[in-house]
């Protein structure tokens, strides 16, 4: 019977990239003796796994490990294949880290052609996820609403999702010569985008405690109150339909845009 390993590491896309990396020089060892049969899970977070009778591991994350693992998968696979990978690693699913790993050991020996084997559960499951974020990201792109502060432009979120590093582009590309925030209050973490400079993430405990002050900027913003007039007017009360306006801007989103609140 083969041990299983379990590999802990951070609650992130570079320590889940750093985890995979380990993954690999376990398997290609193990590989040497015995044959491997997806013995490798990967928990991020550093949370006890719950496993009996199986060898545990923590991993620190390297960003030069998780920096390899990507080239390894952009130069191998292609570029849509790390897209699709990287946008399952952006869902909460805990089992998305493993997904990824068994996904990548079938991946690599074939190529590209690892998405047409819908058939395999890993495959299945990591274009599930990547459904799923990509959903949710597309949503926001619309539903991120901008209040003026007078210096920067600042949103605040809570997804379901990580996809903060996915609207990064996006929004840099639509506003490139704006300073701008977008806060995630749900993992406690910000994009920020210097005008004319490219998005960087942070977390919101290194951002001056002054922003932070009762969930966030307080705000006076002229353009607030014209966009929510218009979108009060535009209105046609015997129109009216809530149920298209929920498949339309579901109520999840609605906490933090501006013409419902």
């Amino acid at each position: 019977m083969q041990e299983q390993l379990i590999i802990h590491c951070e609650d992130s896309i570079d320590g889940i990239y750093t985890a995979i990396y380990e993954g690999f020089s376990y398997k290609k060892k193990l590989e040497q003796t015995q044959t491997y049969q997806d013995s490798i899970r990967i928990c991020p977070g550093y949370t006890e796994s719950g496993f009996l009778f199986a060898q545990e591991i923590s991993v620190a994350t390297d960003q030069e490990k998780a920096k390899k693992t990507v080239d390894a998968i952009i130069r191998k696979l292609g570029y849509p294949v790390h897209e699709t990978l990287f946008y399952a690693l952006c869902h909460f699913d805990e089992e998305r880290a493993t997904a990824a790993f068994g996904f990548l050991t079938r991946a690599f020996p074939i190529g590209s052609r690892i998405m047409e084997h819908l058939s395999d559960p890993y495959v299945m499951r990591v274009m599930e996820l990547h459904r799923k974020v990509f959903r949710e990201t597309d949503k926001l792109r619309g539903f991120v609403r901008f209040q003026d502060t007078g210096s920067f432009l600042h949103a605040q979120i809570e997804p379901k999702c990580n996809v903060l590093p996915l609207l990064a582009d996006h929004f840099a590309d639509r506003y490139p010569g704006e300073n701008f925030m977008i806060r995630d209050l749900k993992r406690q973490t910000a994009l920020l985008h210097p005008a004319g400079r490219s998005c960087f993430l942070m977390p919101d405990s290194l951002l001056p405690a002054e922003w932070l002050e009762e969930n966030g900027v307080e705000l006076s913003d002229p353009f607030e109150a014209l966009w929510k007039q218009y979108f009060r007017t535009m209105g046609i009360e015997a129109r009216k339909n809530e149920r298209c306006q929920r498949n339309t801007a579901p109520i999840w989103y609605r906490k933090h845009m501006l013409e419902f609140e």
